[in-house]
């Protein structure tokens, strides 16, 4: 669904020519994409057809062969590499492009041995360096806002499939992101 430009905002994630193979199989074939603040945009294909990789590839956990990805206004510098595909120019650069993207994961990673809450709050406080009373206030809020509010000192297996998608989304919103990948 798109909306109108009034609707939307600025640009939030700009991807353009993209492609990526593995071995002779090329998996992306110039893809190109825009986002505005605001939008949703869903990706539509059948299993195996590059959705995941495409993904993984604007935050740079599968670095593209060629093309370029742009986050609120920064693009990824890529360099050429010796087997003729590129990588990123800057390890630091690609940190902080990451901490501007939040993505819910197909088997939602949530760490076993923590509770809910204990996931929500990891990254806001020892990565972003937030008040942890701050964090657990806000992890609050966003369990509420998934419906889940009353898991958050269970722990993952504790939880059925769609309870974990639900926490696992609630933990990527409290990095407070520009851009959500699902």
């Amino acid at each position: 669904m798109n909306l109108p430009l009034s609707a939307v905002g600025s640009l939030a994630l700009s991807v353009k020519d993209l492609h990526k193979r593995f071995g002779p199989i090329e998996v992306l074939k110039g893809i190109s994409l825009d986002a505005r603040e605001g939008e949703v945009v869903s990706i539509l294909g059948s299993s195996g057809s590059g959705k995941s990789t495409f993904l993984r590839c604007i935050n740079m956990l599968e670095t593209p062969d060629s093309g370029s990805v742009t986050v609120s206004g920064e693009t990824i510098r890529m360099l050429p590499a010796r087997n003729g595909k590129s990588r990123p120019a800057d390890i630091a650069q690609v940190d902080r492009v990451r901490s501007k993207l939040g993505m819910v994961f197909q088997s939602f990673n949530l760490w076993t041995h923590k509770t809910i809450l204990e996931n929500i709050i990891e990254a806001p406080v020892h990565v972003q360096k937030r008040p942890r009373k701050e964090c657990i206030e806000e992890a609050e809020a966003l369990l509420a806002k998934v419906g889940i509010a009353d898991k958050r000192n269970q722990y993952p297996s504790h939880l059925s499939g769609g309870q974990q998608q639900r926490a696992a989304i609630a933990r990527a919103l409290a990095m407070r992101p520009d851009v959500m990948l699902f």
